[in-house]
Protein backbone atom coordinates (compact mmCIF):
# COMPACT_ATOMS: atom_id res chain seq x y z
CA UNK A 1 0.00 0.00 0.00
CA UNK A 2 2.76 2.45 1.20
CA UNK A 3 4.68 2.10 -2.18
CA UNK A 4 1.56 2.41 -4.45
CA UNK A 5 0.98 5.46 -2.84
CA UNK A 6 4.41 7.04 -3.29
CA UNK A 7 3.62 6.03 -7.12
CA UNK A 8 0.27 7.29 -7.49
CA UNK A 9 2.03 10.61 -5.91
CA UNK A 10 4.94 10.45 -8.18
CA UNK A 11 2.80 10.30 -11.05
CA UNK A 12 0.75 13.32 -10.01
CA UNK A 13 3.60 15.56 -9.49
CA UNK A 14 4.85 14.67 -12.78
CA UNK A 15 1.83 15.66 -14.28
CA UNK A 16 2.12 19.37 -12.92
CA UNK A 17 5.93 19.53 -14.03
CA UNK A 18 5.37 21.99 -17.19
CA UNK A 19 3.18 24.42 -14.83
CA UNK A 20 5.67 24.57 -12.37
CA UNK A 21 8.74 24.97 -14.23
CA UNK A 22 8.41 28.68 -14.70
CA UNK A 23 9.51 28.79 -11.29
CA UNK A 24 12.74 29.02 -9.91
CA UNK A 25 13.82 27.64 -6.47
CA UNK A 26 11.01 27.01 -3.56
CA UNK A 27 8.38 30.05 -2.16
CA UNK A 28 8.22 28.37 1.01
CA UNK A 29 4.67 28.07 2.78
CA UNK A 30 5.82 28.78 6.40
CA UNK A 31 2.83 29.68 8.05
CA UNK A 32 3.33 30.10 11.57
CA UNK A 33 2.06 31.59 15.24
CA UNK A 34 4.49 34.35 14.88
CA UNK A 35 3.08 35.48 11.29
CA UNK A 36 0.65 38.32 10.61
CA UNK A 37 -0.29 40.17 7.91
CA UNK A 38 1.14 44.14 8.63
CA UNK A 39 -1.38 46.29 9.59
CA UNK A 40 -3.01 49.30 7.99
CA UNK A 41 -2.01 53.14 10.24
CA UNK A 42 -5.03 53.11 11.35
CA UNK A 43 -5.53 49.92 13.13
CA UNK A 44 -4.74 49.04 16.73
CA UNK A 45 -4.69 52.64 18.27
CA UNK A 46 -5.17 52.35 21.84
CA UNK A 47 -6.11 55.14 24.64
CA UNK A 48 -5.04 54.18 28.57
CA UNK A 49 -5.80 55.72 31.95
CA UNK A 50 -4.31 55.07 35.41
CA UNK A 51 -3.60 56.19 38.70
CA UNK A 52 -1.56 55.37 41.66
CA UNK A 53 2.06 56.21 43.76
CA UNK A 54 5.36 57.13 42.97
CA UNK A 55 8.33 58.37 45.43
CA UNK A 56 10.61 60.74 44.48
CA UNK A 57 14.41 60.10 44.18
CA UNK A 58 16.51 63.10 45.15
CA UNK A 59 19.63 64.84 46.94
CA UNK A 60 18.58 65.05 50.29
CA UNK A 61 15.04 62.85 50.14
CA UNK A 62 16.91 60.26 52.67
CA UNK A 63 16.74 62.51 55.37
CA UNK A 64 12.81 62.52 56.26
CA UNK A 65 10.48 59.66 56.24
CA UNK A 66 9.44 56.86 53.66
CA UNK A 67 6.16 57.81 53.79
CA UNK A 68 6.07 61.75 53.47
CA UNK A 69 8.04 60.95 50.37
CA UNK A 70 4.93 59.03 48.64
CA UNK A 71 2.91 61.67 46.24
CA UNK A 72 -0.29 60.60 44.32
CA UNK A 73 0.47 60.19 40.41
CA UNK A 74 -1.53 59.96 36.83
CA UNK A 75 -0.67 58.91 33.76
CA UNK A 76 -2.50 59.47 29.96
CA UNK A 77 -1.27 57.57 27.02
CA UNK A 78 -2.08 57.06 23.57
CA UNK A 79 -0.07 54.97 21.08
CA UNK A 80 -0.49 52.19 18.32
CA UNK A 81 0.85 48.35 17.74
CA UNK A 82 2.48 48.19 14.83
CA UNK A 83 2.98 44.21 15.49
CA UNK A 84 1.89 41.74 18.19
CA UNK A 85 5.09 42.36 19.66
CA UNK A 86 6.25 45.79 18.93
CA UNK A 87 4.11 49.43 19.86
CA UNK A 88 4.95 52.77 20.18
CA UNK A 89 2.55 55.41 22.95
CA UNK A 90 3.49 58.76 24.22
CA UNK A 91 2.22 59.30 27.64
CA UNK A 92 2.00 62.06 29.81
CA UNK A 93 2.40 61.04 33.37
CA UNK A 94 3.02 63.19 37.08
CA UNK A 95 0.89 65.12 39.22
CA UNK A 96 3.03 65.67 42.61
CA UNK A 97 6.78 65.06 43.79
CA UNK A 98 7.40 65.02 47.51
CA UNK A 99 10.74 64.81 49.24
CA UNK A 100 13.23 66.92 51.07
CA UNK A 101 15.70 69.52 51.13
CA UNK A 102 18.70 71.09 53.71
CA UNK A 103 18.54 74.24 51.58
CA UNK A 104 16.59 76.89 52.57
CA UNK A 105 16.44 78.80 49.52
CA UNK A 106 14.77 76.19 47.48
CA UNK A 107 11.68 77.11 46.59
CA UNK A 108 9.67 74.23 47.26
CA UNK A 109 10.70 73.99 50.47
CA UNK A 110 7.55 74.15 52.84
CA UNK A 111 8.84 74.11 56.49
CA UNK A 112 11.29 73.24 58.85
CA UNK A 113 12.05 69.72 60.50
CA UNK A 114 14.67 69.26 63.00
CA UNK A 115 17.10 71.62 63.94
CA UNK A 116 21.12 72.54 63.83
CA UNK A 117 22.76 70.94 61.79
CA UNK A 118 20.32 68.18 60.94
CA UNK A 119 18.04 70.17 59.76
CA UNK A 120 15.80 70.22 56.78
CA UNK A 121 12.90 71.39 55.34
CA UNK A 122 9.80 69.39 53.29
CA UNK A 123 9.54 69.85 49.57
CA UNK A 124 6.48 69.78 47.26
CA UNK A 125 5.96 70.76 43.58
CA UNK A 126 3.66 69.86 40.73
CA UNK A 127 4.90 68.60 37.60
CA UNK A 128 4.61 66.77 34.49
CA UNK A 129 6.11 64.19 32.21
CA UNK A 130 5.61 63.79 28.64
CA UNK A 131 7.68 60.89 27.14
CA UNK A 132 7.47 58.82 23.95
CA UNK A 133 7.84 55.06 24.82
CA UNK A 134 8.78 51.87 22.50
CA UNK A 135 6.56 48.81 23.69
CA UNK A 136 7.71 45.12 23.42
CA UNK A 137 5.34 42.55 24.11
CA UNK A 138 7.39 39.61 25.53
CA UNK A 139 4.71 37.22 25.23
CA UNK A 140 3.87 37.60 21.45
CA UNK A 141 7.78 37.59 20.93
CA UNK A 142 8.35 34.01 22.12
CA UNK A 143 4.80 32.66 22.49
CA UNK A 144 3.23 34.41 18.70
CA UNK A 145 0.46 36.12 18.86
CA UNK A 146 -2.33 34.86 20.58
CA UNK A 147 -5.47 37.67 20.83
CA UNK A 148 -6.95 35.75 23.41
CA UNK A 149 -4.09 35.70 26.09
CA UNK A 150 -5.17 36.31 29.38
CA UNK A 151 -2.41 38.18 30.79
CA UNK A 152 0.95 39.46 29.60
CA UNK A 153 3.93 41.52 30.65
CA UNK A 154 5.29 44.16 28.70
CA UNK A 155 8.37 46.07 28.99
CA UNK A 156 9.04 49.70 27.92
CA UNK A 157 11.95 52.39 27.14
CA UNK A 158 11.87 56.08 25.84
CA UNK A 159 12.46 59.71 26.71
CA UNK A 160 11.27 62.61 26.57
CA UNK A 161 10.97 65.59 29.08
CA UNK A 162 9.55 67.37 32.11
CA UNK A 163 7.80 70.31 33.26
CA UNK A 164 7.15 71.86 37.08
CA UNK A 165 4.27 74.24 37.44
CA UNK A 166 5.28 74.71 41.26
CA UNK A 167 7.00 78.25 41.97
CA UNK A 168 9.18 79.34 39.30
CA UNK A 169 9.11 76.91 36.11
CA UNK A 170 10.95 74.65 34.17
CA UNK A 171 11.89 71.78 32.08
CA UNK A 172 14.54 68.90 32.68
CA UNK A 173 15.42 66.24 29.97
CA UNK A 174 13.92 62.67 31.40
CA UNK A 175 14.69 58.78 30.07
CA UNK A 176 11.40 56.39 31.24
CA UNK A 177 11.39 52.76 31.65
CA UNK A 178 9.15 50.32 33.17
CA UNK A 179 6.83 47.07 32.93
CA UNK A 180 3.46 47.02 32.01
CA UNK A 181 1.44 43.95 33.36
CA UNK A 182 -1.38 43.81 31.01
CA UNK A 183 -4.75 41.70 31.93
CA UNK A 184 -7.49 41.31 29.05
CA UNK A 185 -10.82 41.50 30.05
CA UNK A 186 -12.37 41.80 27.08
CA UNK A 187 -11.87 42.34 22.63
CA UNK A 188 -11.65 45.95 23.55
CA UNK A 189 -10.42 46.15 26.88
CA UNK A 190 -7.48 45.67 29.43
CA UNK A 191 -6.59 46.11 33.30
CA UNK A 192 -2.99 47.39 33.20
CA UNK A 193 -0.46 47.35 36.30
CA UNK A 194 2.42 49.84 35.78
CA UNK A 195 5.37 50.29 37.33
CA UNK A 196 7.81 52.69 36.24
CA UNK A 197 11.20 54.39 36.41
CA UNK A 198 12.36 57.88 35.36
CA UNK A 199 15.56 59.76 35.21
CA UNK A 200 15.47 63.07 35.17
CA UNK A 201 18.47 65.84 34.90
CA UNK A 202 19.37 67.20 38.81
CA UNK A 203 17.28 70.32 38.26
CA UNK A 204 14.00 68.43 38.06
CA UNK A 205 13.74 69.49 42.22
CA UNK A 206 15.83 72.81 42.17
CA UNK A 207 18.47 71.08 44.70
CA UNK A 208 22.00 71.32 42.92
CA UNK A 209 23.92 69.95 45.46
CA UNK A 210 24.92 66.44 46.49
CA UNK A 211 26.96 63.62 44.84
CA UNK A 212 24.31 62.79 41.77
CA UNK A 213 23.93 64.69 38.85
CA UNK A 214 20.18 63.37 38.16
CA UNK A 215 17.07 62.65 40.17
CA UNK A 216 14.53 60.32 39.62
CA UNK A 217 10.89 58.91 40.48
CA UNK A 218 9.62 55.12 40.87
CA UNK A 219 5.86 55.11 40.64
CA UNK A 220 3.17 51.97 40.54
CA UNK A 221 -0.56 52.60 38.64
CA UNK A 222 -3.01 50.48 37.85
CA UNK A 223 -5.44 51.92 34.92
CA UNK A 224 -7.55 50.77 31.75
CA UNK A 225 -6.23 50.48 28.40
CA UNK A 226 -9.31 51.01 25.71
CA UNK A 227 -8.46 49.15 21.87
CA UNK A 228 -10.05 51.33 18.90
CA UNK A 229 -11.59 49.17 16.41
CA UNK A 230 -9.57 47.79 14.10
CA UNK A 231 -8.00 45.72 17.16
CA UNK A 232 -5.93 42.64 16.96
CA UNK A 233 -4.03 41.00 13.67
CA UNK A 234 -4.86 39.05 10.73
CA UNK A 235 -3.22 35.61 10.01
CA UNK A 236 -0.50 35.63 7.11
CA UNK A 237 -2.30 33.78 3.93
CA UNK A 238 0.04 30.58 3.04
CA UNK A 239 1.93 31.21 0.29
CA UNK A 240 1.26 28.30 -2.46
CA UNK A 241 4.17 25.70 -2.12
CA UNK A 242 6.17 25.05 -5.26
CA UNK A 243 8.68 22.61 -6.10
CA UNK A 244 12.41 23.12 -6.81
CA UNK A 245 14.02 21.78 -10.70
CA UNK A 246 16.21 19.62 -8.90
CA UNK A 247 13.08 17.86 -6.86
CA UNK A 248 11.43 17.84 -10.89
CA UNK A 249 14.20 16.22 -11.97
CA UNK A 250 14.66 13.66 -9.31
CA UNK A 251 10.46 12.62 -9.99
CA UNK A 252 11.17 12.18 -13.56
CA UNK A 253 13.90 10.03 -12.63
CA UNK A 254 12.10 8.28 -10.29
CA UNK A 255 9.20 7.91 -13.02
CA UNK A 256 11.60 6.34 -16.02
CA UNK A 257 12.52 3.62 -13.41
CA UNK A 258 9.42 2.90 -12.55
CA UNK A 259 7.93 2.49 -15.90
CA UNK A 260 10.95 0.00 -16.62
CA UNK A 261 10.54 -1.67 -14.23
CA UNK A 262 6.31 -2.32 -14.67
CA UNK A 263 7.80 -3.33 -18.48
CA UNK A 264 10.02 -5.85 -16.86
CA UNK A 265 6.99 -7.18 -14.34
CA UNK A 266 4.84 -7.33 -17.75
CA UNK A 267 7.32 -9.14 -20.07
CA UNK A 268 7.55 -11.87 -16.60
CA UNK A 269 3.85 -12.31 -16.49
CA UNK A 270 3.57 -12.59 -20.43
CA UNK A 271 6.44 -15.81 -20.69
CA UNK A 272 3.74 -17.64 -17.58
CA UNK A 273 1.65 -19.80 -19.49
CA UNK A 274 -1.11 -19.81 -16.06
CA UNK A 275 -1.54 -16.08 -16.29
CA UNK A 276 -2.01 -15.72 -20.44
CA UNK A 277 -5.30 -14.62 -20.36
CA UNK A 278 -5.11 -12.43 -17.33
CA UNK A 279 -2.11 -10.36 -18.89
CA UNK A 280 -4.22 -10.34 -22.10
CA UNK A 281 -6.80 -8.53 -19.97
CA UNK A 282 -4.87 -6.33 -18.55
CA UNK A 283 -3.29 -5.21 -21.53
CA UNK A 284 -6.68 -3.90 -23.10
CA UNK A 285 -7.22 -1.16 -20.56
CA UNK A 286 -5.38 2.02 -21.44
CA UNK A 287 -2.73 3.16 -19.73
CA UNK A 288 -4.05 6.09 -17.90
CA UNK A 289 -0.94 6.90 -15.52
CA UNK A 290 -2.75 7.87 -11.93
CA UNK A 291 -3.14 11.62 -11.04
CA UNK A 292 -2.63 13.97 -7.71
CA UNK A 293 -4.09 16.96 -6.97
CA UNK A 294 -2.71 19.06 -4.69
CA UNK A 295 -4.43 21.49 -2.01
CA UNK A 296 -3.17 24.25 0.27
CA UNK A 297 -3.47 23.79 4.27
CA UNK A 298 -7.38 23.30 5.61
CA UNK A 299 -8.43 24.18 1.92
CA UNK A 300 -11.13 22.03 -0.45
CA UNK A 301 -10.62 24.66 -3.38
CA UNK A 302 -9.09 23.08 -6.59
CA UNK A 303 -6.57 25.87 -7.08
CA UNK A 304 -6.10 27.70 -11.14
CA UNK A 305 -2.83 25.84 -11.63
CA UNK A 306 -4.68 21.72 -10.72
CA UNK A 307 -7.39 23.01 -12.55
CA UNK A 308 -5.50 23.46 -15.64
CA UNK A 309 -3.33 20.31 -15.46
CA UNK A 310 -6.57 18.64 -14.94
CA UNK A 311 -7.57 19.25 -18.12
CA UNK A 312 -5.22 16.48 -19.15
CA UNK A 313 -6.89 14.13 -17.75
CA UNK A 314 -10.34 15.11 -18.77
CA UNK A 315 -8.49 14.80 -22.20
CA UNK A 316 -8.03 10.70 -21.47
CA UNK A 317 -11.73 10.61 -20.01
CA UNK A 318 -13.34 11.86 -22.99
CA UNK A 319 -11.42 9.71 -25.06
CA UNK A 320 -12.28 6.79 -23.48
CA UNK A 321 -15.67 7.28 -21.94
CA UNK A 322 -16.20 3.74 -20.63
CA UNK A 323 -13.97 3.97 -17.75
CA UNK A 324 -14.46 5.08 -14.31
CA UNK A 325 -12.65 6.56 -11.97
CA UNK A 326 -11.80 6.35 -8.37
CA UNK A 327 -10.89 9.78 -6.06
CA UNK A 328 -9.72 9.28 -2.90
CA UNK A 329 -9.07 12.07 -0.66
CA UNK A 330 -6.25 12.53 1.62
CA UNK A 331 -5.13 15.23 4.55
CA UNK A 332 -2.28 16.43 6.22
CA UNK A 333 -2.72 14.56 10.12
CA UNK A 334 -0.05 16.64 11.62
CA UNK A 335 -2.96 19.59 11.48
CA UNK A 336 -6.56 19.35 12.74
CA UNK A 337 -8.33 16.51 14.40
CA UNK A 338 -9.14 13.09 12.91
CA UNK A 339 -12.70 14.06 12.31
CA UNK A 340 -11.66 17.48 10.85
CA UNK A 341 -9.22 15.57 8.37
CA UNK A 342 -11.52 13.09 7.27
CA UNK A 343 -14.64 15.43 6.28
CA UNK A 344 -11.71 17.65 5.17
CA UNK A 345 -10.66 14.85 2.68
CA UNK A 346 -13.68 14.22 1.61
CA UNK A 347 -14.77 17.05 0.66
CA UNK A 348 -11.43 17.52 -1.29
CA UNK A 349 -12.36 14.68 -3.50
CA UNK A 350 -15.99 15.83 -4.08
CA UNK A 351 -14.64 19.19 -4.90
CA UNK A 352 -12.10 17.30 -8.07
CA UNK A 353 -15.48 15.69 -9.03
CA UNK A 354 -17.00 18.85 -9.04
CA UNK A 355 -14.23 20.58 -11.05
CA UNK A 356 -14.14 17.98 -13.35
CA UNK A 357 -18.10 18.32 -13.88
CA UNK A 358 -18.44 21.74 -13.82
CA UNK A 359 -15.47 22.97 -15.69
CA UNK A 360 -14.86 19.93 -18.59
CA UNK A 361 -18.35 18.26 -19.18
CA UNK A 362 -17.55 15.19 -17.32
CA UNK A 363 -20.72 12.64 -16.50
CA UNK A 364 -20.71 12.35 -12.46
CA UNK A 365 -21.75 8.90 -12.67
CA UNK A 366 -18.08 7.77 -13.85
CA UNK A 367 -16.60 9.11 -10.51
CA UNK A 368 -16.70 7.50 -7.09
CA UNK A 369 -15.00 9.30 -3.93
CA UNK A 370 -13.71 7.82 -1.52
CA UNK A 371 -12.13 9.74 2.24
CA UNK A 372 -9.02 8.16 3.87
CA UNK A 373 -8.70 11.67 6.19
CA UNK A 374 -5.00 12.48 7.75
CA UNK A 375 -1.91 10.60 6.67
CA UNK A 376 1.40 11.19 7.50
CA UNK A 377 3.17 9.48 4.39
CA UNK A 378 5.98 11.98 3.37
CA UNK A 379 8.30 13.83 6.33
CA UNK A 380 8.36 17.39 7.39
CA UNK A 381 9.60 19.12 4.95
CA UNK A 382 7.29 17.52 1.91
CA UNK A 383 4.67 17.24 4.56
CA UNK A 384 2.39 19.37 2.11
CA UNK A 385 2.48 16.03 -0.30
CA UNK A 386 -0.20 14.84 2.61
CA UNK A 387 -2.78 17.41 1.07
CA UNK A 388 -3.88 15.63 -1.88
CA UNK A 389 -6.55 13.74 -3.90
CA UNK A 390 -5.43 11.30 -6.15
CA UNK A 391 -7.63 9.65 -9.26
CA UNK A 392 -7.01 6.22 -10.47
CA UNK A 393 -8.62 4.50 -13.76
CA UNK A 394 -10.97 2.00 -11.94
CA UNK A 395 -9.77 -1.81 -13.34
Amino acid sequence: MKKNLMILTIAGLAAIAPAQAQNEGYANARQDKYEVLTNRFRDNWFISVGGGAELLLGNGDTRGSLGDRISPTLNVSVGKWFTPGLGLRLQYSGLQARGFTTDASNPYAKGMEGTGANRYYKQKFSYGNLHADALFNLNALFGGYNPDRIYEIIPYAGAGFTHTYSGKKGEALSVNAGIINRFRLSNALDLNLELSGMLVENKFDRELGGNQDFDGTVSASLGLTYRFPTRGFKKAKQTPQLISEAELKDIRSKVNSLVAENANLKQELAAKPVIQEVVKEISTTPEIAPRSVFFTIGSSKVSAQELVNLGFLADQMKQYPDLKFKLVGYADSATGTPEKNKELSRKRAQAVVDALVSTYGIAGNRMTIDAVGGIDKFDRDKVYLNRMVQIEVVK
